[in-house]
């Protein structure tokens, strides 16, 4: 697979510290979330999972500013051939082309509805592993690699931070991580269903009630 050229220009950008700061750090659509991130206490030693990595901006906004370890997991083939390339120097961050879940194996990765050749970079956050999602085409999916949470958490002792960014699918790993809060410093999930997503809103009702008594400390709905 190869990148569009749009895509090509965005990785040479990338690399470059200056105007990651200057310029893609402070897109409309990144700006608050990144912001959210400046209150995290990690520093060169701490290591770091983005479930759900995408093009990469949240893991290199991290590590700009903390130079931590970060694991990556991105199933979506296109958005894993960029997350490769801007991260090509970086010793400390590693790629994964595997989707997070409760199970290990193969699963489908349906895309956005307005998705024609699959290397749609501005459409490609939608792609999930949920059916049931209202903005993707049963019809447009990708077969791919599914990692199973449990085998994760269980390979380390201590995850400094927990970025989970799925599409939905996050009901599907929260069993487990709540499981293994103990060895979690602090996490930040995207819950599908509050205000968006209707299709979820059931599966939100239940999970924001059960992490109730642990938002505020070391779970945030993002």
């Amino acid at each position: 697979m190869k990148l569009n050229l749009r895509e090509k220009i965005w990785c040479f950008l990338f690399r470059f510290k200056f105007i990651r700061k200057n310029f893609f750090y402070k897109l409309t659509r990144y700006k608050e979330k990144l912001k959210s991130l400046d209150r995290l206490k990690l520093d060169s030693n701490s290591f770091v999972i983005d479930i759900g990595g995408n093009n990469g901006v949240v893991s290199y906004y991290i590590f700009d500013k903390f130079k931590c370890k970060i694991d990556i997991y991105e199933p979506n083939p296109y958005c894993a051939l960029i997350l490769n390339k801007i991260f090509a120097k970086e010793l400390k961050i590693t790629i994964h082309e595997t989707a997070v879940s409760n199970i290990e194996g193969f699963g489908n990765l349906y895309y956005h509805q307005f998705e024609k050749n699959f290397k749609n970079m501005s459409l490609s956050e939608s792609s999930t592993l949920e059916k049931i999602k209202s903005n993707i085409s049963n019809k447009k999916f990708k077969k791919v690699k599914t990692e199973n949470i449990k085998s994760i958490l269980d390979n380390h002792e201590t995850i400094n931070f927990l970025k989970i960014d799925i599409e939905g699918h996050e009901y599907k790993i929260l069993p487990e991580i709540i499981k293994n809060l103990k060895k979690i410093d602090i996490i930040f999930c995207e819950m599908h269903g509050e205000s968006h997503r209707k299709e979820f809103k059931e599966q939100y009702d239940f999970w924001k009630n059960k992490i109730g008594p642990i938002e505020n400390k070391k779970f945030f709905t993002w």
